[in-house]
């Protein structure tokens, strides 16, 4: 029994670990989460305190001081040139609830105030109906405003959830209804991401999120939705931000008014999660003129990976009603020609953001360990049975005087030597500058069937900023220029401490997103739309969770 517990822990530890999903089932993650709300009567106050979570913190109305002067406007009638805290309302408002909205925004750590009914509801949430949505100028030009036809305002509350700005909620006399976002999508198109996990895991830099920032740059609007939280031990408060975005749960996601919002004639939905709930929202995106790609990242029959959800007859599913089939490794790509009888197949390895990992910027980060030896550098995830710590052991030891950094959300390791640190899960934002402090940079995996079939983002970003490659030889780095291969790391190491310069600006033109975009539309047979000039931004705003005393002030 011992035994099995354990197989069950580990398949299940790498996407739902027990803490997170006890955080999500007190915190839904399409719910505002750094919220105050602004109550003065005792009793109103009290349920408040005992409905909500810590991330609540309950505020009396007088403690705020003299509140700015805002401008409002009906919905659709707001005046673009209007500078300062700008209001959008849903109907005029009366002057005390003017002085209501405006109030909070005295409070700098306030990036917008809500006038509406509101309720906390354990099952989803706060339940807000926003009526007026004050916001500051700093939020305002961050989101992008309030979307065109955005008349029940569920759309500029959703752009400032998405981006993490602390919300002040003053709750009106009513019960909130539960209405969906109704702001058209007229984008250059739609693209449904079905995806695993969040667009914050491992700080942003995976693939399924690096292709809603390349496709947003190109002015397709990007519904995001992932089927898991993340399994990391530390919330970086990552919140990506573009007009263009949006991220939900899957279980949140309705498809239905998602598909009527949809006004534009290019239509992708691209599966990298061959679950049965991705299956059924597949089928009704495809029912409605949505092109289906399936894009097989991984082995999902690896129980490491595919753990108790995996079926292989559903993803038959997908395969076989897919309109096209796309591989991140080679041998996936054969995988899904030998289980689809023979199609055509298209191979698209992972990439890096050729924008982000275009020089460093900030200079060297003071955790970077200290010293004159080489730095080897290693980013990415810490756990599964295919990263190798015999390899990265065996690298310190052979390199005493180096200093080995690694970055990645750190759950226990075996003992190593003391030239080896961690240092924490860092956003992927700030990668760029790790690396350009590096002399290599290390894939420290095992030789097996599961790592054949990966693409290593960490060696595209690694060559993109200049950085030589020391890995095994695994069939994905084969033939790619700067990577140096050998199943004894160490000597792969010496090998690339030992090697001419890289050409940085090649690496990121041979591969970047934007060349495996273009590869995923001529598969699709469609023209690439150009970038919009536009990008991702992407922002540091944690959750807030108050210790009780400090919940009601």
């Amino acid at each position: 029994m011992a035994s099995l517990m354990a197989r069950v822990k580990r398949l299940i530890k790498p996407l739902v670990p027990t803490r997170l999903l006890a955080r999500r089932r007190m915190i839904p993650a399409q719910s505002p989460i750094n919220v105050d709300v602004v109550v003065g009567d005792p009793a109103a106050r009290q349920a408040w305190l005992e409905a909500s979570p810590p991330t609540v913190r309950l505020v009396s109305p007088e403690t705020y001081g003299a509140p700015p002067e805002i401008t409002v406007g009906l919905v659709g009638t707001g005046d673009p040139t209007a500078t300062g805290v700008r209001a959008v309302t849903t109907r005029p408002l009366s002057p005390e609830e003017k002085g209501q909205l405006a109030a909070p925004l005295a409070d700098d750590s306030v990036g917008a105030s809500v006038l509406g009914p509101a309720e906390w509801d354990g099952g989803s949430g706060l339940r807000v109906e926003p009526l007026a949505i004050a916001v500051t100028p700093a939020a305002w030009a961050e989101v992008g405003g309030s979307p065109p036809d955005d008349v029940n305002l569920r759309g500029l509350l959703a752009r400032l959830t998405a981006a993490g700005h602390r919300l002040a909620i003053s709750p009106t006399p009513g019960i909130p209804a539960s209405a969906p976002r109704v702001d058209p999508i007229r984008a250059a198109g739609a693209a449904v991401i079905l995806a695993a996990v969040p667009l914050h895991d491992v700080g942003g830099g995976f693939r399924g999120a690096q292709l809603a920032m390349e496709l947003c740059r190109r002015g397709i609007h990007v519904a995001y939705v992932a089927e898991y939280g993340s399994g990391h031990s530390v919330d970086l408060g990552l919140r990506f931000v573009h007009p263009l975005l949006e991220e939900y749960r899957r279980q949140d996601f309705d498809v239905a008014a998602y598909l009527d919002r949809v006004e534009t004639d290019l239509k992708l939905a691209l599966v990298e999660l061959p679950s049965q709930p991705m299956w059924d929202a597949t089928r009704r995106l495809s029912r409605s003129g949505f092109r289906v790609v399936y894009d097989l990242i991984d082995d999902w029959s690896d129980e490491a990976l595919g753990g108790w959800w995996y079926r292989a007859e559903v993803e038959d599913q997908f395969i076989g009603s897919a309109d096209t089939l796309t591989g991140s490794a080679r041998a996936l790509v054969r995988n899904l020609e030998q289980r689809s009888g023979g199609r055509s197949v298209t191979y698209i390895p992972n990439g890096v953001n050729q924008n982000m990992f275009a020089g460093s910027g900030g200079g060297v980060p003071s955790d970077v360990p200290p010293g004159a030896g080489p730095l080897l550098s290693y980013h990415g995830s810490l756990y599964g049975d295919w990263f190798d710590w015999d390899a990265l052991r065996a690298v310190a030891e052979a390199f005493p005087e180096a200093r080995v950094q690694v970055i990645g959300d750190e759950h226990g390791h075996p003992p190593v030597p003391d030239n080896i640190h961690f240092l924490g899960l860092k956003p992927q934002f700030q990668l760029p500058d790790y690396l350009a402090a590096a002399d290599v940079s290390l894939v420290p995996f095992k030789l097996n069937e599961t790592t054949h079939a990966v693409s290593p983002l960490k060696a595209y970003e690694s060559l993109a900023m200049g950085v030589p490659v020391a890995a095994p030889p695994l069939e994905p780095l084969v033939g790619v220029e700067g990577t140096f291969l050998d199943e004894d790391l160490p000597e792969a190491v010496r090998a690339a401490l030992a090697a001419p310069g890289l050409d940085a600006d090649r690496a990121r033109a041979a591969h970047g997103w934007a060349e495996r975009v273009g590869r995923l539309f001529a598969a699709l047979d469609l023209p690439l739309p150009p970038p919009d000039g536009s990008d991702i931004r992407v922002r540091e705003r944690p959750t807030v969770r108050y210790e009780p005393v400090d919940r009601a002030r």
